[in-house]
């Protein structure tokens, strides 16, 4: 029995090795990863390579694929059997273009003309009725603190100098990133959508600032130590002045001791576990409609090259080839004012664009007034989308990453005052230069794995689904799902407490 035992183990390691696919798909003569690239197990059933050319791929057990199509535009399409994958890569083949007889009698049309064909067949080829997608959703934020000084002009209280603020300025995180991750059902069409998660995480960077708060308790402790009784402070940048009187000053800078937290019932526990839970179905389902909102072929969206067309200058800057089709090349900048440049592939046959990339070439807002400047500097993204056997174009990725800056260059003065002490009211001045340069930029990157057609969506938000909180990357979370593979900077992601923690 324990030979027999021993056998059925051996013959189940390779069957459960068989159920994930992963490779790196490359370019055949550069050997470059394709990022991207459409990677399709069935109908209805695929996914896309990440920015480093790599995949993942978890069939049901009654859907195991005996044939994989890869494709990029500039390449030939890729048939392949799962068990021919050796070493976990594939590689892609550029083309070269031939014109076909049915491309011919479009080959004259101008730029201009294929957009406009574009729009007329938006209808025709793209399938707006309900449907249950299965999608996956990353969010990536990033901050970045691109400059923080604070110079001393003028210091009366003892402690506060140039050393203090430049110890404070070190201390600052210059970086910071953090991730979210939502598999869920999305049931809907192109205007309306209920999402499900079916499983959630939280690649959580609290950016742990222990050392900064200890110098900014320290720097509290020097203001209230030095100020006299019933003084108060009169704050002025510029000609904008603000007063703080005593009571302000003590909530503000008294450090009060932290009570112990009480150990949560399983009751509280639970509860506080279905809130986060329905809050992230809340705030993932919005992010979702955001993204689907931004459809090239919709009215009056940020986005607006096809809505403002007459805005933009189109070059035809030749062919390419994707899943056996030829597509025009089509490059578009802007004129009169609008705001992107970027680059879309449409068919020469039904004028449906299997990919459109963009980004933005000036600040979408900006604003300037009295030292302080913001502006809302990064809208850019890609749209892909790949046709089924019926003609329709379904929609395989979309990415859109957007971002805002913020600087403040102006003075800053401190002033204490106490009209109950004798001598001069003015009794200490702290007198600082700012100039800081912060910006941060969310990356939404969603992956549409399943499409098939569904009635209405479920009444209500299932609020029982796994949802974790990672300090550090756990590449086993999300084993036995289909997911957008990650790339080097989340496989690396360790918050720094929990550096902290491990030192």
């Amino acid at each position: 029995m324990k030979i027999l035992f021993f056998l059925f183990l051996l013959l189940q390691v390779p069957f459960l090795q068989a159920q994930e696919i992963r490779a790196q798909v490359l370019d055949a003569a550069t050997k470059q990863p394709i990022p991207y690239a459409n990677v399709i197990f069935g109908e209805n059933r695929g996914l896309v390579t990440n920015e480093e050319g790599l995949f993942s791929y978890n069939p049901k057990k009654e859907e195991s694929p005996s044939l994989i199509k890869i494709s990029s535009l500039g390449y030939e399409l890729l048939e392949v059997v799962p068990t021919e994958i050796s070493e976990g890569t594939v590689y892609l083949k550029p083309t070269s273009i031939e014109l076909r007889e049915v491309f011919l009698s479009n080959k004259n049309l101008s730029a201009k003309e294929i957009i406009k064909k574009v729009k007329e067949e938006v209808n025709n080829n793209y399938s707006f009725d309900n449907s249950r997608k299965r999608v996956f959703l990353r969010e990536s934020d990033f901050n970045y603190v691109r400059q923080f000084d604070i110079e001393v002009d003028k210091s009366t209280i003892a402690g506060i100098d140039q050393k203090l603020m430049n110890e404070i300025s070190a201390k600052v995180p210059k970086v910071s990133d953090s991730y979210k991750e939502v598999l869920a059902d999305v049931y809907g069409n192109y205007d309306s959508q209920k999402l499900q998660i079916i499983k959630a995480a939280n690649l959580h960077n609290p950016q742990s600032n222990q050392s900064l708060e200890q110098l900014t308790d320290h720097l509290g402790a020097l203001f209230m130590n030095t100020l006299k009784e019933r003084s108060y402070l009169k704050v002025r940048s510029g000609i904008i002045g603000v007063k703080i009187d005593e009571d302000e000053l003590k909530e503000e800078f008294v450090v009060k001791e932290k009570e112990p937290a009480k150990e949560k019932t399983p009751e509280e526990k639970e509860k506080a576990l279905v809130k986060s839970r329905t809050a992230l179905n809340k705030s993932a389902a919005s992010k979702v409609q955001r993204l689907m909102n931004g459809m090239f072929w919709k009215e009056d969206i940020t986005f607006n090259l096809f809505d403002k067309s007459n805005k933009y200058n189109f070059v035809l800057n030749g062919y390419s080839w994707i899943d056996n089709a030829t597509v025009y090349v089509i490059d578009f900048k802007p004129k009169r004012g609008a705001d992107f440049k970027g680059r879309l592939y449409v068919n020469t046959t039904d004028f449906g664009v299997h990919r459109l990339e963009y980004e933005n070439v000036k600040p979408l807002k900006k604003f300037r007034l009295f030292g302080i400047s913001t502006a809302d500097d990064v809208y850019r993204g890609k749209m892909i989308f790949v046709k089924d056997e019926a003609g329709k174009y379904h929609l395989s990725y979309l990415e859109r990453e957007t971002g805002e800056s913020v600087g403040i260059s102006r003075p800053l003065t401190i002033i204490e005052k106490n009209k109950h002490v004798r001598g001069r009211r003015k009794q200490n001045e702290l007198d600082l230069d700012l100039k800081l340069k912060i910006s941060q930029v969310q990356k939404l990157q969603l992956v549409v794995y399943e499409n098939e057609p569904a009635g209405s969506a479920p009444e209500t938000a299932v609020t029982d689904f796994d949802y974790k909180t990672f300090k550090v990357y756990n590449p086993d979370f999300w084993s036995g799902y289909n997911i957008i593979e990650p790339n080097a900077a989340i496989r690396s992601f360790v918050a720094p407490e929990a550096e902290e923690e491990s030192l």
